[in-house]
């Protein structure tokens, strides 16, 4: 995983946010970045009141410029009548059933941008985020409070923890309401191929965080956690997490699901 102290600088756009952007940094242990003469290839910026974004400001880089990156979870569709579709291959990988009241609790390990964890709530199902980055989990945190003051409903149907997946999961003594999920959730950095197409997001976050080398040794401890099954989210083409063939697989148009049955 890059240095972060040598990635990322705090940032801010307004005089009155320098206390938010200050409090930030020094929660993450980063720099506060001198706006004209900083080295410094991206900046968490404290843009407007309760919003923090990702910039890529390293000028020679291919993504420099154009929007920035930060969780807007509204701005997914969940109201529209595909929006509101229980048959889409998440759903069905996870074990949501149109007339089925049921709802799994899932543990995301590998929280990220939160979106599958905020759809998965607007569903009704309990969800526990672990996103082990410091700055994508507090990108994930912000976007998550930004969201509960418009859909509060959802939003309480998720936690979010600052932890390491690998370390979880191998937790001999985890915290009683998730030491059993239904389902584990796991959404490593897609491996790049020749197939890959990634959006603006994903790649600041691999320049961010790596390529995930670890990815492969989740799923046996996911295997052993869940109550029900494991469901791992991969490139359409892309080879099964650990060489491991899945039980079932649901796939779409660009990506798959793979579930592993526990139970």
């Amino acid at each position: 995983m890059p240095d972060v102290n040598e990635t990322v600088a705090v940032a801010f756009d307004r005089p009155a946010d320098r206390k938010a952007a200050e409090a930030l940094g020094e929660r993450l242990q980063l720099p506060i970045a001198k706006r004209f003469r900083d080295p410094h290839a991206l900046h968490l910026a404290v843009s407007e009141p309760n919003r923090i974004e990702l910039r890529v400001v390293a000028a020679d880089h291919p993504l420099h410029g154009g929007h920035p990156v930060a969780v807007e979870l509204l701005k997914l569709d969940t109201a529209s009548p595909a929006g509101r579709k229980l048959n889409t291959p998440l759903f069905k990988a996870v074990g949501v059933r149109k007339g089925n009241p049921f709802r799994p609790r899932v543990l995301d390990a590998t929280a990220g941008l939160g979106e599958d964890a905020w759809l998965l709530a607007t569903t009704g199902c309990d969800v526990l985020a672990l996103e082990r980055h410091p700055v994508i989990h507090a990108l994930l945190e912000n976007g998550l409070r930004r969201a509960a003051e418009a859909q509060p409903e959802i939003a309480t149907r998720i936690e979010l923890l600052h932890n390491n997946a690998a370390g979880h999961l191998a937790s001999p003594n985890p915290e009683p309401q998730t030491s059993n999920p239904d389902v584990v959730y796991l959404d490593p950095m897609f491996p790049l191929g020749r197939k890959t197409a990634e959006r603006k997001p994903m790649r600041v976050l691999r320049m961010l965080a790596g390529d995930d080398p670890d990815a492969d040794a989740l799923l046996e401890p996911a295997l052993q956690r869940a109550a029900r099954r494991v469901v791992v989210k991969r490139p359409r083409h892309a080879p099964p997490l650990a060489g491991r063939e899945p039980t079932v697989t649901h796939a779409g148009k660009a990506l798959r699901f793979d579930v592993y049955a526990t139970g």
